[in-house]
């Protein structure tokens, strides 16, 4: 594979974690503002293994996106969540290995994923004037 498209498809997906990350700055910045906030010390984010965020990539661009900012200055914690499967036969919960959509359980095919696929702002550290 030649270099530049290499370089190109690494600076794809950069640009979804940027994204991402600019959707962040606006959570915080919005939650900051709505509570009178002088300084947010930390940002804690959820990250699911199969909600096709790369977590390095998501640390790059948070990087960047933080700049300016009212969290310029605050820690970034993301926490990686793994897949959770519910089978539709059995109701057992099951932990995806190896992306093999199976019960664990039971064996089914029959799953759907219930955690694990999302990430999301899981909680904000703000300081306020009073």
């Amino acid at each position: 594979m030649p270099v530049s498209l290499q370089v190109r498809l690494f600076t794809g997906f950069i640009m979804h974690e940027l994204g991402l990350a600019m959707s962040v700055r606006e959570i915080v910045e919005d939650t900051a503002a709505k509570n009178g906030s002088v300084k947010v010390n930390a940002v804690n984010i959820a990250v699911g293994e199969f909600s096709a965020v790369s977590i390095d990539a998501l640390e790059f661009a948070l990087d960047v996106a933080k700049k300016g900012s009212c969290f310029e200055d605050a820690e970034i914690r993301i926490t990686p969540v793994k897949t959770i499967f519910l089978c539709d036969d059995c109701k057992a919960e099951s932990i995806m290995k190896d992306y093999v959509f199976q019960c664990s359980s039971c064996g089914s095919a029959s799953v759907k994923i219930i955690a694990g696929d999302r990430m999301y702002v899981e909680s904000i550290d703000i300081e306020t004037g009073e």
